[in-house]
């Protein structure tokens, strides 16, 4: 395993931003950047064995703070959206920064935990090589309680996976919901491939219908089946999504949750994690100006992003799994991609 950091940019406020690339012995490689940690490329084996890069990314910094689709980035202190922008915890309501829509908070505001630069550390272990992140976030942050102690850790394995494992503390109580927002074209981010042929299967049973907001609706999680979103066998996406689905027997492990398959590259892609919901979400207004790598044009369904999460509206739903972190726990959640061919 190699691991190698460069200059990439500086941020609008003059932080320098590094990236760091790590690569294994049959060549697939991921990069990542402090900035928000951002996956800014991913080089995995088709079934020919030619490298081709799935994640979409930008040449600049720039292009992180002025695009609105959050590629490859951390997302915190709460992914997805809460509506109202506000939640009551203990007692106490906290108003938040209104970035969606007329009234809604979007995966943490104003400049969430996706526009920070983390503290990097390189490592080697058994399982393989890569970064650790750390960001303290301070208590009142985007009018978040608490101060939040976050280490993301990064490992890339000989057999082509990518780890990502989150821990963080809190010294008040407060909500916590931490995703990747990786955008993934198994085909090639600039192939120009819709990834509505992709085959997909969720293990999930139910999906979470919203209102024109993306707001969860009050009937909550719902069956899959007869519905447009049904992907308990492998099938074709077919329709634009950008659902949240509650995965099959949540019990804190690590456990299989979603599988993706592009039969023209032969790249697969499966998805392990032991957060008990996913996003899917394949691009839908992916049209911003801002250019991909090499000045690839961003192009709605072009891309999928497979965010492994808790509910969607977590702290002011009371029927959902909630999001809240004490002080005296530890969160620790874990997200595998393994890549393969088929």
């Amino acid at each position: 395993m190699k691991i190698t950091k460069k200059y990439f940019d500086k941020t609008p406020a003059g932080k320098a931003v590094y990236e760091f690339t790590v690569t294994n012995s049959s060549g697939a490689s991921v990069s990542f950047l402090t900035l928000g940690g951002a996956i800014r490329k991913l080089f995995v084996p088709d079934a020919e064995g030619k490298m081709r890069d799935i994640v979409c990314g930008f040449d600049n910094a720039k292009d992180y703070f002025t695009s609105t689709g959050y590629q490859g980035m951390i997302i915190g202190r709460v992914c997805n959206r809460i509506s109202g922008a506000r939640f009551t915890l203990d007692g106490k309501t906290y108003k938040l920064h209104v970035n969606s829509g007329k009234r809604d908070c979007l995966h943490g505001g104003k400049e969430g935990f996706s526009h920070k630069v983390f503290v990097p550390v390189t490592f080697e272990n058994e399982l393989g090589a890569g970064v650790k992140l750390y960001l303290i976030s301070p208590d009142g942050e985007e009018n978040f309680p608490g101060r939040v102690d976050l280490c993301v850790t990064y490992t890339f394995t000989e057999e082509n996976r990518l780890i990502i494992n989150y821990k963080a503390q809190t010294d008040k109580p407060t909500v916590l919901n931490l995703t990747n927002h990786a955008y993934f074209n198994l085909s090639g981010y600039d192939s120009g491939a819709s990834v509505m042929e992709n085959e997909l299967y969720i293990n999930s049973d139910q999906y979470l219908p919203c209102d024109e907001d993306l707001i969860p609706l009050p009937c909550g999680y719902q069956p899959v089946k007869g519905t447009d979103y049904d992907y308990t066998q492998l099938r074709k996406v077919r329709v634009p999504l950008d659902l949240n689905f509650l995965l099959r027997d949540f019990n804190g492990m690590v456990k299989r949750a979603a599988f993706l398959c592009d039969r023209t590259s032969g790249i697969s892609l499966t998805v392990y994690t032991n957060a008990p919901a996913i996003q899917m979400y394949t691009g839908c207004v992916m049209n911003g100006p801002e250019l991909y790598k090499g000045g690839v044009k961003q192009v709605p369904l072009r891309a999928i992003c497979l965010e492994t999460s808790f509910p969607n509206d977590a702290p002011n739903r009371p029927d959902f799994i909630p999001c809240v972190l004490r002080p005296e726990e530890l969160l620790d959640s874990t997200t595998v991609f393994e890549f393969g061919v088929v």
